[in-house]
């Protein structure tokens, strides 16, 4: 999400926050309707002040969800997200070597996707007592023979991530799926 777009959600989360709190003191009797600078929202902070029985206890139910909301997005929105940590190649006394997760996810893609009938693929990784484990989902052509290709991108895949990185692998696994594309094609012939 661009700088830009996420500045003009925070302002537009403060802004419903605020007007969410505001009604939320109001409505409890924290505070009186004329809380806000020149008057603002006076008739209404009026009437959520005056509200009795259902109204008064939907009012303060739905300022305070709102609130919670709003407050949680912007705890995710200025919280960094996690970084992965990176697979330690080797270490040794010049230092260590390691790479990311996604760079290993990235050349498990690049290598299922050299194969004639591969269109494309995802994959993902976690680490095992054993090696990697990589989850690959290729999207092939109509045409394939997906147990044949699977044990070819499967051999591949191992050897290429554990020869350009070190790193055992102890499982590649595929869940291929035939392109949904090629399947319109065909059926229109």
């Amino acid at each position: 999400m661009s700088v830009f777009n996420r500045v003009v959600v925070v302002v537009i989360s403060v802004v419903i926050l605020v007007g969410a709190v505001v009604t939320l003191l109001v409505s409890t009797g924290v505070s009186n309707p004329d809380i806000l600078p020149f008057g603002w929202f006076e008739s209404q902070l009026t009437g959520a002040a005056e509200a009795t029985g259902g109204g008064a206890a939907t009012t303060i139910i739905v300022s305070g969800i709102i609130a919670l909301g709003l407050l949680m997005l912007l705890i995710f929105e200025f919280v960094p997200l996690q970084k992965t940590v990176p697979l330690l190649i080797s270490s040794n006394e010049y230092g260590i070597v390691t790479i990311d997760k996604e760079s290993v996810c990235l050349l498990a893609e690049k290598t299922s996707a050299s194969f004639q009938n591969v269109r494309s693929a995802k994959c993902n990784l976690v680490e095992s007592t054993e090696g990697l484990v990589i989850a690959c989902r290729p999207s092939v052509a109509l045409i394939t023979n997906v147990p044949e290709l699977s044990v070819e991108v499967q051999a591949k895949i191992k050897e290429i991530v554990e020869q350009l990185t070190g790193l055992a692998v102890a499982r590649v696994n595929i869940k291929a799926k035939y392109e949904t594309g090629e399947a319109r094609r065909l059926a229109v012939r």
